[in-house]
């Protein structure tokens, strides 16, 4: 949460109520697939996969004059699920998905004091898409999303940190198209246009040294691209590796308050979220 920063972090706390409500819709969603899964022979139309995989992810925050003010970066361990229904040309696919770790952070202090410390991280995703093939190499997609984004920046020496959480909605159009069929693989593109409502975001101080701070940001813009290669000696497993890049606008300025009286303002900057990742997906 830049404009504030940075004279203040927080340590890092368990995750909390609201983060574990959403793991356990993720475990269901888990359980779901499981069980439908064991009864696939009577359900033809279903597919269902699941993939592991590593997640480079980056994000850049600048003031209002293209300044940096922070960068975080490093590798996020991450499993992936799918269940698609296909009925002729169509196909519904419903996808969940956690990544999480620690990224390195580099920023300032308020008095322009460099400042490196650890933000631990976790990303949840669920998306319901729809398609529809106008060839057997062609697939239209559109679909929703919900993303949500944790981020504990840990406090070091006396300085000290803070936790913000991250939820929005976004609307994704794009294609997938079969790029080569050949004896020993298929390959497979797909683009995605990413249009994201604004992000709500919910700021906590550290030994509550401010009260919680609520902001949102300007609605965004981003892309998706994932190349997948599917192996014809293994059909049941491929290999994709993906590259995802949103831009959010600078949130307006919030009343920050202690005690319920005011001391100041606050505000998130505009920053860009870039990730590129690979996975292995079995198919069951």
């Amino acid at each position: 949460m830049g404009a504030f920063t940075r004279p203040f972090f927080i340590g890092f706390r368990r995750i909390n109520t609201y983060l574990w409500h959403f793991m356990r819709q993720f475990v269901l969603f888990i359980v779901l697939i499981i069980a439908l899964a064991t009864g696939r022979s009577a359900y033809a139309q279903w597919q269902f996969s699941g993939a592991g995989g590593v997640r480079y992810a980056t994000t850049e925050e600048v003031d209002t004059n293209g300044n940096p003010l922070v960068k975080e970066h490093g590798f996020l361990p991450g499993l992936e699920f799918k269940a698609n229904y296909r009925k002729g040309d169509w196909l519904v696919t419903l996808g969940g998905e956690f990544y999480g770790g620690n990224l390195s952070y580099d920023g300032q202090m308020q008095n322009g004091t460099s400042f490196s410390t650890d933000t631990r991280t976790r990303q949840f995703r669920v998306t319901t898409e729809a398609g529809r093939y106008i060839s057997d190499a062609v697939l239209l997609l559109v679909g929703t999303e919900w993303d949500y984004w944790k981020r504990d920046i840990l406090g070091r020496g006396a300085t000290l940190g803070m936790q913000e959480e991250y939820n929005s909605w976004r609307f994704l159009a794009g294609a997938q198209t079969r790029l080569l069929q050949a004896s020993w693989s298929d390959i497979y593109l797909t683009g995605l246009l990413v249009v994201s409502s604004p992000e709500h975001l919910e700021v906590n101080f550290d030994n509550q040294l401010f009260d919680q701070a609520n902001l949102t940001t300007k609605a965004a813009i981003g892309a998706r691209f994932a190349l997948e290669v599917r192996p014809k000696a293994y059909s049941n497993v491929s290999v994709e590796s993906d590259f995802e890049w949103m831009r959010v606008g600078r949130s307006g300025d919030a009343i920050l308050t202690k005690n319920g009286s005011p001391v100041g303002t606050v505000a998130q900057p505009e920053h860009v979220r870039k990730a590129i990742g690979i996975k292995i997906k079995y198919r069951f």
